[in-house]
């Protein structure tokens, strides 16, 4: 599975609780955005066609109608053998036409920034698009005929209520959605919300609100496939490229790429970026890297990692390299094994962390 993802900054307003790389919409900077992106694109010399691509952002909507045809344009000699072709989308910045847009250069994944169905929590939040915009956005999606829409929910927001939580479940699960990414306000240094001393879930709570969610999901037919991504009918293959740690190549403003044992990470600077100083570093990662970075990511999935893989991409006997930690976590009933799996358990997944920093000091030590 080869993968591109493709970063545009861009947005017309900022949410209180982001801290993604992402400025305030000019039109005459995303022309010559889009200008480093092609330099970029051919600086690169790619030339893969990809199985999915991902337009993220910031908003890549917040483009125009013209600028996202430019974009597009760019993009197709890639697109060439898409399987999933994914573009992030906020409703106040999407409209039929560029809707017809979209559709028609193939893409054929919707990923909506809902955040929650309740327009007085959106407000506390800064964002500015309304539930009845949503509504509208999904069934005009589904009338041009996306049928792979995912939308993004969030829980701990500032007064919500696990009432507020259960009511966006049943609202989301009126609607033929087939997948949902569920996220905890997570408030990072320099965000709006943060610098209001805003304070989010403590551990127990968001242990509490999480359990639930999976619950309801559940209940309405998702299945949980990674700690934060439900899917109805099928989960996100782009998604998946990530947890396996398989090589992906990613272009734009702060975007990373990760090919044979390098992460490369391009430059936050827009100034940089737009003279054509787009690689900022290019990071060597060693054996242990790999291997504890495989662990990190393949653990986040509710399959798990293949003991059998381990063994062979890293000549190991992970069973026997990690022994006390397996056997530390399997008696505690965080960890099992199951079909040549490694995987956390239900109530694992609440202490991946813990997990993980055991398996890193296990490495070291």
């Amino acid at each position: 599975m080869s993968a591109l993802y493709v970063h545009v900054p861009f947005c017309q307003h900022i949410c209180s609780y982001c801290d993604f790389c992402k400025v305030f919409y000019d039109e005459k900077w995303v022309w010559d955005y889009l200008k480093a992106l092609s330099f970029e694109i051919k600086d690169k010399a790619l030339s893969t066609s990809y199985d999915s691509i991902y337009i993220g952002g910031g908003t890549p909507t917040a483009l125009t109608y013209q600028q996202l045809q430019y974009l597009f344009e760019l993009l197709k000699p890639f697109s060439k053998q898409v399987q999933e072709y994914s573009i992030e989308v906020n409703p106040e910045t999407m409209d039929q036409e560029k809707l017809e847009l979209c559709f028609q250069n193939g893409v054929n994944r919707l990923s909506i920034g809902v955040q929650t169905f309740r327009d007085d929590l959106l407000k506390k939040i800064g964002r500015v698009h309304t539930s009845k915009q949503v509504l509208e956005l999904i069934k005009d999606a589904q009338t041009i005929g996306f049928q792979d829409i995912n939308i993004d929910l969030m829980y701990g927001l500032p007064d919500q209520t696990l009432e507020d939580v259960q009511a966006d479940i049943q609202q989301l699960c009126q609607l033929d959605i087939g997948h949902v990414s569920y996220y905890a306000l997570i408030l990072e240094d320099h965000t709006i919300l943060k610098n209001m001393n805003y304070q989010p879930l403590d551990d127990e709570e968001d242990a509490k609100w999480y359990h639930f969610i999976r619950q309801e999901l559940k209940k309405y037919g998702f299945h949980q496939y990674e700690v934060s991504n439900y899917y109805r009918y099928k989960p996100s293959l782009h998604n998946l490229v990530y947890w396996h740690y398989q090589d992906y190549e990613g272009i734009g403003l702060s975007a990373h790429s990760l090919k044979k044992h390098h992460r490369y990470e391009n430059t936050k600077s827009l100034t940089r970026y737009l003279n054509h100083h787009y690689l900022e570093n290019d990071i060597p990662l060693s054996m242990e890297d790999c291997l504890f970075e495989k662990i990190m990511m393949g653990l986040r999935l509710n399959e798990g990692i293949s003991l059998e893989e381990m063994n062979r991409l890293f000549d190991i006997d992970f069973q026997v390299k990690y022994q006390d930690v397996i056997t530390k976590y399997q008696n505690m009933n965080f960890l099992e094994i199951t079909n040549g799996y490694l995987k956390t358990t239900s109530l694992g997944m609440d202490y991946l962390n813990n997990i993980l920093i055991d398996f890193l000091e296990d490495e070291q030590g």
